[in-house]
């Protein structure tokens, strides 16, 4: 075998000296690979211990995950704005109205003037929104109302979308001008 060898290095112009510096250095970047691969599967399997233990902490970029493991409780409490018409039929006014950015961001800035009594405030401004809009399904609103309701989770994704409870946090009048009336806003 090691004749085989010698003569392919031959035939190939190959310098036999070189081969085993080349060979070592191949070796040392596969073993260098190969611990970085096994650190890297280590760090991201550590933070499974996590949900064991009584007081889980959850960082960056190492997280098991709580939004996904946490126990969720049989219902969930939600602020959210309705707008009411002349007869009194409720219209879900989407969260774009209280804010720009996306859905949960604009969703927590809610929550949080809700949280810290500035509903009256969020509904007024919800309400000029409202009254300026151009789309027809707001120009027959009357009043905003900023309400926190509670939802059973089985019964809302199973076509039951009324609350169990609700409380109306703020309501405001949405005033438009005698001009916008004739025009339907």
């Amino acid at each position: 075998m090691n004749e085989f060898i010698s003569h392919s290095i031959q035939d190939h112009d190959i310098p036999s000296s070189g081969t085993s510096d080349r060979s070592r250095h191949f070796l040392s970047r596969k073993v260098f690979a190969g611990v970085l691969g096994f650190l890297l599967l280590g760090a991201v399997l550590v933070p499974i211990a996590q949900n064991w233990r009584a007081n889980p902490r959850d960082s960056v970029p190492f997280s098991y995950y709580p939004m996904f493991s946490a126990k969720r409780g049989d219902s969930y409490v939600v602020n959210y704005m309705v707008g009411l018409d002349g007869q009194g039929n409720r219209h879900t006014i989407p969260f774009r109205f209280a804010g720009s950015g996306g859905h949960n961001q604009t969703r927590r800035q809610i929550d949080r003037l809700v949280r810290e009594g500035k509903a009256v405030r969020l509904c007024e401004s919800v309400a000029d929104k409202v009254r300026s809009d151009a789309e027809p399904l707001y120009s027959h609103m009357l009043t905003v109302q900023i309400i926190t309701g509670e939802f059973r989770f089985d019964d809302y994704f199973n076509g039951n979308k009324a609350p169990l409870k609700e409380q109306v946090r703020a309501r405001c009048q949405v005033t438009r001008t005698e001009q916008a009336k004739e025009v339907g806003h």
